[in-house]
């Protein structure tokens, strides 16, 4: 039965990496909204666009972007790979407890989730770290222009392991810009983490600080994949 895995934890706590880990060897789409939405707003049309640019600053700056739009974009893609049948991975999403439950007006994520998969089939991760480790993973961190893998902080070189891709650093992971990342995630996606539980939505805590193989194995004995 096809699953939706939402993965939590602050700026450099691995979710990306994690959920890229599922796709490898499960039958898992990995939903990356923060690329999806980096690729929006940096594509040559966000010019054109005022909502694009709108969106396009929030994200620089490390501020959440819009949620009555980022909603759009998640329940959307939520649907399309509930139909395929596949499951689907959010590293991060929802981001605000808007997007998570919505409002009289707009389905929350959840509550699509919950009737595309069924609520037996929405699994919480968890991942924690310091906030420390998290200023150090990301403003070491570099992605391949190529093929969008990150450079773990503990690797050294300029150029991606996987394709050789020259790599680059993202707006995002400038320090002041992750101090303000880290903010937006304690005061606006954390408290979701206690309203899902009330929901009866199991929450797996993952220690984030482990190498990422040894993370991902509590993950996928903790979503029964094997």
């Amino acid at each position: 039965m096809p699953k939706a895995i939402i993965i939590y934890g602050p700026p450099g706590s691995g979710k990306g990496t994690q959920a890229e880990l599922l796709t490898k060897k499960y039958n898992v789409i990995h939903f990356d909204t923060g690329r999806y939405i980096e690729n929006l707003v940096h594509s040559s049309a966000a010019k054109k666009s005022e909502i694009l640019m709108r969106e396009r600053k929030n994200f620089d700056d490390g501020i959440l972007c819009t949620p009555e739009w980022v909603l759009k974009i998640t329940r959307d893609e939520a649907e399309r790979i509930a139909k395929a049948r596949f499951s689907i991975a959010f590293s991060g999403s929802p981001r605000t407890l808007f997007e998570a439950f919505g409002d009289e007006k707009n389905e929350g994520l959840i509550a699509a989730l919950t009737r595309v998969f069924g609520k037996k089939n929405i699994q919480v991760i968890h991942i924690t770290v310091p906030e420390e480790d998290s200023l150090k993973r990301n403003s070491a961190r570099f992605l391949c222009r190529v093929c969008g893998l990150p450079r773990l902080a503990s690797v050294k070189g300029n150029h991606c392991a996987l394709c050789a891709g020259e790599l680059r650093k993202r707006t995002l992971d400038d320090p002041k810009v992750i101090v303000t990342r880290l903010r937006e995630y304690r005061e606006r996606t954390y408290p979701i983490i206690a309203v899902l539980k009330k929901k009866g939505i199991k929450i797996t805590i993952i220690n984030g600080r482990p190498l990422p193989y040894k993370v991902h194995e509590q993950i996928v004995k903790s979503l029964k994949m094997e």
